[in-house]
Protein backbone atom coordinates (compact mmCIF):
# COMPACT_ATOMS: atom_id res chain seq x y z
CA UNK A 1 0.00 0.00 0.00
CA UNK A 2 1.29 3.31 -0.89
CA UNK A 3 1.43 5.90 1.99
CA UNK A 4 3.32 8.64 -0.17
CA UNK A 5 0.70 11.22 -0.18
CA UNK A 6 -0.20 10.46 3.33
CA UNK A 7 3.51 11.50 4.08
CA UNK A 8 2.85 14.28 2.17
CA UNK A 9 -0.04 15.64 3.68
CA UNK A 10 -2.59 14.28 1.26
CA UNK A 11 -5.49 12.68 1.93
CA UNK A 12 -7.95 11.02 -0.04
CA UNK A 13 -11.37 11.13 1.64
CA UNK A 14 -14.11 8.92 0.84
CA UNK A 15 -16.91 11.34 2.32
CA UNK A 16 -18.02 12.79 -1.08
CA UNK A 17 -15.22 11.20 -3.13
CA UNK A 18 -13.29 14.63 -2.30
CA UNK A 19 -9.61 15.16 -2.71
CA UNK A 20 -8.09 17.14 0.32
CA UNK A 21 -4.58 18.90 -0.08
CA UNK A 22 -3.41 21.00 2.85
CA UNK A 23 -0.89 22.65 1.02
CA UNK A 24 -2.90 24.33 -1.01
CA UNK A 25 -5.61 26.86 -0.71
CA UNK A 26 -7.96 26.12 1.11
CA UNK A 27 -12.05 25.91 -0.88
CA UNK A 28 -15.04 26.79 0.79
CA UNK A 29 -15.95 23.31 2.73
CA UNK A 30 -18.26 21.36 0.84
CA UNK A 31 -21.67 20.69 1.91
CA UNK A 32 -23.39 17.12 2.56
CA UNK A 33 -26.91 16.90 1.34
CA UNK A 34 -28.95 14.03 2.69
CA UNK A 35 -32.27 13.57 1.08
CA UNK A 36 -35.22 11.95 3.32
CA UNK A 37 -38.44 10.40 1.94
CA UNK A 38 -41.16 11.05 4.37
CA UNK A 39 -43.87 8.25 4.10
CA UNK A 40 -47.49 8.28 5.30
CA UNK A 41 -48.74 5.14 5.74
CA UNK A 42 -52.69 5.31 5.98
CA UNK A 43 -54.23 1.70 7.82
CA UNK A 44 -57.68 1.30 7.38
CA UNK A 45 -60.01 -1.71 8.30
CA UNK A 46 -62.84 -2.29 5.72
CA UNK A 47 -63.98 -5.56 4.24
CA UNK A 48 -64.21 -6.44 0.15
CA UNK A 49 -64.31 -8.68 -2.10
CA UNK A 50 -61.85 -10.86 -3.63
CA UNK A 51 -62.50 -9.27 -7.00
CA UNK A 52 -62.94 -5.62 -5.25
CA UNK A 53 -59.27 -5.97 -3.34
CA UNK A 54 -57.60 -7.04 -6.59
CA UNK A 55 -58.89 -4.11 -8.44
CA UNK A 56 -58.09 -1.71 -5.19
CA UNK A 57 -54.43 -3.47 -5.67
CA UNK A 58 -54.07 -2.62 -9.44
CA UNK A 59 -55.23 0.83 -9.16
CA UNK A 60 -51.99 2.44 -8.41
CA UNK A 61 -48.44 1.40 -9.46
CA UNK A 62 -46.40 3.13 -7.21
CA UNK A 63 -42.72 4.34 -8.14
CA UNK A 64 -39.92 2.44 -6.03
CA UNK A 65 -37.25 4.62 -4.54
CA UNK A 66 -34.04 3.16 -6.39
CA UNK A 67 -31.82 1.47 -3.78
CA UNK A 68 -27.70 2.16 -4.32
CA UNK A 69 -26.13 0.29 -1.71
CA UNK A 70 -22.61 0.43 -2.84
CA UNK A 71 -20.82 2.02 -5.74
CA UNK A 72 -20.26 -1.54 -6.93
CA UNK A 73 -24.07 -2.71 -6.87
CA UNK A 74 -25.69 0.74 -8.25
CA UNK A 75 -23.44 0.46 -11.28
CA UNK A 76 -23.94 -3.42 -11.48
CA UNK A 77 -27.82 -2.62 -11.46
CA UNK A 78 -27.65 0.76 -13.68
CA UNK A 79 -25.79 -2.03 -16.42
CA UNK A 80 -27.92 -4.40 -16.24
CA UNK A 81 -31.51 -2.70 -16.43
CA UNK A 82 -29.68 -0.72 -19.45
CA UNK A 83 -32.32 -0.43 -21.92
CA UNK A 84 -35.13 -2.38 -20.34
CA UNK A 85 -38.39 -1.03 -20.14
CA UNK A 86 -39.37 1.37 -16.73
CA UNK A 87 -41.61 -1.44 -15.72
CA UNK A 88 -38.97 -3.48 -15.06
CA UNK A 89 -36.92 -1.53 -13.89
CA UNK A 90 -39.80 -0.07 -10.80
CA UNK A 91 -40.27 -4.10 -11.05
CA UNK A 92 -36.43 -4.52 -9.71
CA UNK A 93 -35.92 -1.76 -7.28
CA UNK A 94 -39.57 -2.69 -5.72
CA UNK A 95 -38.45 -5.71 -5.05
CA UNK A 96 -35.76 -4.85 -3.68
CA UNK A 97 -37.94 -2.49 -1.45
CA UNK A 98 -40.40 -5.27 -0.90
CA UNK A 99 -38.21 -8.27 -0.16
CA UNK A 100 -34.57 -7.65 0.85
CA UNK A 101 -34.01 -4.38 2.47
CA UNK A 102 -37.94 -4.29 4.33
CA UNK A 103 -38.89 -1.29 6.38
CA UNK A 104 -39.95 -1.85 10.04
CA UNK A 105 -42.91 -2.85 9.43
CA UNK A 106 -42.00 -6.54 8.90
CA UNK A 107 -41.12 -7.27 12.28
CA UNK A 108 -41.74 -10.74 11.87
CA UNK A 109 -37.95 -12.72 11.25
CA UNK A 110 -39.97 -15.78 9.74
CA UNK A 111 -41.78 -13.67 7.51
CA UNK A 112 -38.65 -11.43 6.37
CA UNK A 113 -36.91 -14.90 5.71
CA UNK A 114 -40.09 -15.37 3.54
CA UNK A 115 -40.16 -12.63 1.61
CA UNK A 116 -36.22 -12.61 1.02
CA UNK A 117 -36.62 -16.03 -0.28
CA UNK A 118 -39.85 -15.06 -2.80
CA UNK A 119 -37.56 -12.04 -3.55
CA UNK A 120 -34.25 -14.30 -4.97
CA UNK A 121 -36.92 -16.52 -6.90
CA UNK A 122 -38.77 -13.49 -8.41
CA UNK A 123 -34.88 -12.46 -9.65
CA UNK A 124 -34.70 -15.46 -11.31
CA UNK A 125 -38.04 -14.96 -12.86
CA UNK A 126 -37.07 -11.59 -14.12
CA UNK A 127 -33.68 -13.25 -15.49
CA UNK A 128 -35.31 -15.70 -17.25
CA UNK A 129 -37.77 -13.34 -18.94
CA UNK A 130 -36.18 -10.24 -19.52
CA UNK A 131 -32.51 -10.59 -19.87
CA UNK A 132 -30.04 -13.12 -21.51
CA UNK A 133 -26.34 -13.89 -21.36
CA UNK A 134 -23.96 -12.00 -19.16
CA UNK A 135 -26.55 -9.35 -17.88
CA UNK A 136 -28.42 -12.43 -16.92
CA UNK A 137 -25.76 -13.95 -15.00
CA UNK A 138 -24.68 -9.95 -13.43
CA UNK A 139 -28.22 -9.13 -12.52
CA UNK A 140 -28.78 -12.68 -10.78
CA UNK A 141 -25.37 -12.34 -8.56
CA UNK A 142 -25.91 -8.48 -7.77
CA UNK A 143 -29.24 -9.63 -6.28
CA UNK A 144 -27.60 -12.48 -4.54
CA UNK A 145 -25.13 -9.99 -3.20
CA UNK A 146 -28.07 -7.70 -1.75
CA UNK A 147 -29.86 -10.91 -0.30
CA UNK A 148 -26.59 -11.51 1.94
CA UNK A 149 -26.48 -8.02 2.90
CA UNK A 150 -30.14 -8.58 3.83
CA UNK A 151 -29.53 -11.44 5.54
CA UNK A 152 -27.08 -9.11 8.11
CA UNK A 153 -29.84 -7.24 9.06
CA UNK A 154 -29.98 -6.75 12.78
CA UNK A 155 -32.23 -4.25 14.91
CA UNK A 156 -30.37 -1.44 17.99
CA UNK A 157 -32.46 -3.32 21.31
CA UNK A 158 -32.88 0.80 22.44
CA UNK A 159 -33.20 3.00 19.30
CA UNK A 160 -34.69 0.87 16.91
CA UNK A 161 -32.42 1.80 14.18
CA UNK A 162 -32.23 -0.91 11.79
CA UNK A 163 -28.53 -1.92 10.19
CA UNK A 164 -26.59 -4.14 7.42
CA UNK A 165 -23.52 -5.16 6.88
CA UNK A 166 -22.40 -4.34 3.53
CA UNK A 167 -19.12 -4.29 1.30
CA UNK A 168 -17.00 -1.59 1.54
CA UNK A 169 -17.71 0.67 -1.01
CA UNK A 170 -14.63 1.88 -3.11
CA UNK A 171 -15.38 5.22 -5.58
CA UNK A 172 -15.91 4.40 -9.45
CA UNK A 173 -12.14 3.53 -10.68
CA UNK A 174 -10.76 3.21 -7.46
CA UNK A 175 -7.79 0.48 -7.37
CA UNK A 176 -9.19 -3.18 -5.76
CA UNK A 177 -6.98 -2.54 -2.64
CA UNK A 178 -8.78 1.18 -1.94
CA UNK A 179 -8.57 1.56 1.97
CA UNK A 180 -11.99 3.81 3.12
CA UNK A 181 -10.02 5.95 5.90
CA UNK A 182 -13.11 6.47 8.01
CA UNK A 183 -13.96 2.56 8.25
CA UNK A 184 -10.01 2.54 9.56
CA UNK A 185 -10.97 4.98 11.55
CA UNK A 186 -14.27 3.35 12.62
CA UNK A 187 -12.44 0.34 13.70
CA UNK A 188 -9.34 1.58 15.87
CA UNK A 189 -10.70 4.81 16.55
CA UNK A 190 -14.33 4.30 17.67
CA UNK A 191 -14.57 7.65 19.78
CA UNK A 192 -12.88 9.67 17.12
CA UNK A 193 -15.33 8.07 14.66
CA UNK A 194 -18.43 9.18 16.93
CA UNK A 195 -16.96 12.79 16.75
CA UNK A 196 -16.47 12.91 12.89
CA UNK A 197 -19.81 11.35 12.41
CA UNK A 198 -21.61 13.76 14.97
CA UNK A 199 -19.86 16.42 13.32
CA UNK A 200 -21.34 15.80 9.73
CA UNK A 201 -24.66 15.14 11.09
CA UNK A 202 -24.53 18.84 13.13
CA UNK A 203 -24.17 20.07 9.52
CA UNK A 204 -20.20 20.11 9.27
CA UNK A 205 -18.24 17.99 6.72
CA UNK A 206 -15.59 15.82 9.52
CA UNK A 207 -12.68 16.70 7.39
CA UNK A 208 -10.78 18.26 9.95
CA UNK A 209 -11.41 14.91 11.72
CA UNK A 210 -10.33 12.95 8.82
CA UNK A 211 -7.46 14.47 7.74
CA UNK A 212 -5.52 14.47 11.59
CA UNK A 213 -6.59 10.80 11.72
CA UNK A 214 -4.69 10.07 7.78
CA UNK A 215 -1.62 11.97 9.31
CA UNK A 216 -1.30 9.06 11.88
CA UNK A 217 -2.24 6.13 9.43
CA UNK A 218 1.53 5.90 8.08
CA UNK A 219 2.75 5.51 11.88
CA UNK A 220 0.21 2.29 12.11
CA UNK A 221 0.53 -0.14 9.10
CA UNK A 222 -1.39 -2.45 11.81
CA UNK A 223 -3.98 -0.44 11.05
CA UNK A 224 -4.44 -1.06 7.80
CA UNK A 225 -4.04 -5.31 8.42
CA UNK A 226 -7.04 -5.01 10.64
CA UNK A 227 -8.90 -2.99 8.10
CA UNK A 228 -7.59 -5.50 5.08
CA UNK A 229 -8.69 -8.58 7.34
CA UNK A 230 -11.85 -7.05 8.17
CA UNK A 231 -13.30 -5.88 5.02
CA UNK A 232 -11.81 -9.91 3.84
CA UNK A 233 -14.34 -11.25 6.06
CA UNK A 234 -16.95 -9.23 5.19
CA UNK A 235 -16.73 -9.85 1.51
CA UNK A 236 -16.65 -13.80 2.32
CA UNK A 237 -19.93 -13.51 4.35
CA UNK A 238 -21.75 -11.69 2.04
CA UNK A 239 -20.86 -13.73 -0.85
CA UNK A 240 -21.28 -16.75 0.53
CA UNK A 241 -24.17 -16.69 2.58
CA UNK A 242 -26.14 -20.23 2.04
CA UNK A 243 -29.79 -19.07 1.87
CA UNK A 244 -31.93 -22.56 2.00
CA UNK A 245 -35.05 -21.15 -0.45
CA UNK A 246 -37.93 -22.71 0.02
CA UNK A 247 -39.04 -21.75 -3.79
CA UNK A 248 -36.12 -23.15 -5.55
CA UNK A 249 -38.31 -25.70 -7.31
CA UNK A 250 -40.91 -22.64 -8.17
CA UNK A 251 -41.80 -22.92 -12.15
CA UNK A 252 -40.92 -20.11 -14.08
CA UNK A 253 -41.78 -20.57 -17.59
CA UNK A 254 -44.27 -18.47 -17.55
CA UNK A 255 -46.74 -15.80 -15.63
CA UNK A 256 -49.21 -18.23 -14.62
CA UNK A 257 -46.84 -21.13 -14.26
CA UNK A 258 -45.16 -18.64 -12.10
CA UNK A 259 -47.92 -17.81 -9.98
CA UNK A 260 -49.43 -20.63 -9.45
CA UNK A 261 -46.49 -23.08 -8.34
CA UNK A 262 -45.45 -20.13 -5.67
CA UNK A 263 -48.95 -20.25 -4.79
CA UNK A 264 -48.55 -23.87 -4.15
CA UNK A 265 -45.20 -23.78 -2.80
CA UNK A 266 -46.38 -21.14 -0.30
CA UNK A 267 -49.30 -23.73 0.94
CA UNK A 268 -46.59 -26.34 1.31
CA UNK A 269 -44.65 -24.32 3.78
CA UNK A 270 -47.54 -23.04 5.89
CA UNK A 271 -46.80 -19.54 5.12
CA UNK A 272 -50.85 -19.04 3.77
CA UNK A 273 -50.59 -15.27 5.16
CA UNK A 274 -52.32 -13.32 2.20
CA UNK A 275 -49.57 -10.52 2.24
CA UNK A 276 -47.20 -13.06 0.11
CA UNK A 277 -49.94 -13.63 -3.13
CA UNK A 278 -50.51 -9.34 -2.43
CA UNK A 279 -46.77 -9.52 -2.63
CA UNK A 280 -46.60 -11.61 -6.28
CA UNK A 281 -49.63 -9.72 -7.71
CA UNK A 282 -47.75 -6.45 -6.79
CA UNK A 283 -44.50 -7.83 -8.50
CA UNK A 284 -46.39 -8.95 -11.88
CA UNK A 285 -48.18 -5.17 -11.90
CA UNK A 286 -45.11 -3.96 -11.58
CA UNK A 287 -43.66 -5.76 -14.59
CA UNK A 288 -47.35 -4.49 -16.57
CA UNK A 289 -48.54 -8.12 -16.49
CA UNK A 290 -52.18 -8.10 -16.69
CA UNK A 291 -52.79 -9.76 -13.33
CA UNK A 292 -56.66 -11.28 -14.26
CA UNK A 293 -54.89 -12.76 -17.32
CA UNK A 294 -52.86 -15.03 -14.96
CA UNK A 295 -54.93 -16.26 -12.23
CA UNK A 296 -57.27 -18.81 -11.67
Amino acid sequence: MNFGPLRAQQAILNASSLRINPTSKQAPPPQLHEEQVSRVVVQDSVEISEAGRQLAEGAIVSQSAKYFGTTQINDSLNRVLEGQSEEVSNAVYSMIQSNFIVDGTVTDESQRAVLLEMGVTQSKYIADHYMEGDKAKEFLETMNQIAGIASTRSTDPETGDISYTTPIDRPSGAPEDYVKLSEVMKQVDPQKYTAYMNDIKGGGNGLSQLLNFAQKVPQHPDWIEKYKERTGQNAELLNNTPLNNRFDKADTTSASAFMNSMQNLLKESSATQDSYMQNMRGFFRNLGVQIHNILK
